[in-house]
């Protein structure tokens, strides 16, 4: 049914949370913007979207000052907290089952083109993908877009072959706008009740079995 598949990163390949939610609070700290408000489940959403987006929604902030807290989270979170994360239990297993099986993988995520490589290898995922596409510094490219570098990078043209693997609504609405199917990762920090999915996997050792049938 499916050739190539694509993973997403944060909440897919890695729990990246702890990374992201201490930059996220220092830098909050940093602009003396209150967060307090903010509960646990909340703060799983700033895991996944651009951070702009979620800056937005959650206090409002716009325009020059969106722009600079951004900037200075990305900052923060490349030189201190990138590689405070784990990879999933059964990730690797999973990716060398479903090479084994003769699937094509890609990585589509929105984190920076840099931060993706710099984790992906510090990690030792990065020999299993044959493209990986991120982000770039001016936050333009949706993930739709980030799906069509990945498979244009692979050479793919029949959309119907291939699968997106993510845990969010960002991951499920690029796929659709690229015109591939979407896998929810049950196991990430998404709702599958926002994301739509053509079929869904609780745990990553789940997936090559899946896929199979």
């Amino acid at each position: 049914m499916y050739d190539v598949i694509l993973f997403d990163v944060d909440g897919t390949l890695l729990d990246t949370s702890r990374g992201i939610l201490l930059s996220l609070e220092e830098t909050l700290d940093k602009y003396g913007i209150d967060y307090s408000f903010l509960t646990a489940e909340d703060r799983e959403t700033f895991i996944g979207p651009p951070m702009e987006l979620s800056m937005e929604r959650w206090f409002g902030i716009k325009g020059e000052m969106n722009a600079d807290i951004c900037a200075g989270y990305r900052k923060h979170y490349r030189e201190v907290n990138l590689m405070t994360a784990d990879p999933y239990e059964g990730i690797e297993k999973m990716l060398d089952d479903l090479i084994d099986s003769g699937f094509i993988l890609g990585v589509a995520s929105y984190k920076k083109q840099d931060y993706l490589m710099k984790i992906l290898e510090g990690f030792g995922l990065d020999k299993y993908f044959k493209s990986i596409c991120g982000s770039d510094y001016s936050g333009k490219l949706t993930k739709a877009d980030i799906i069509h570098n990945c498979l244009r990078e692979l050479d793919v043209e029949d959309r119907s072959r291939v699968l997106m693997v993510g845990d969010t609504c960002y991951d499920s609405v690029g796929a659709v706008d690229a015109g591939v199917d979407f896998c929810f990762a049950g196991w990430g920090f998404g709702k599958i009740c926002e994301c739509d999915p053509v079929m869904s996997c609780e745990r990553p050792a789940d997936l090559p079995a899946l896929l199979a049938d």
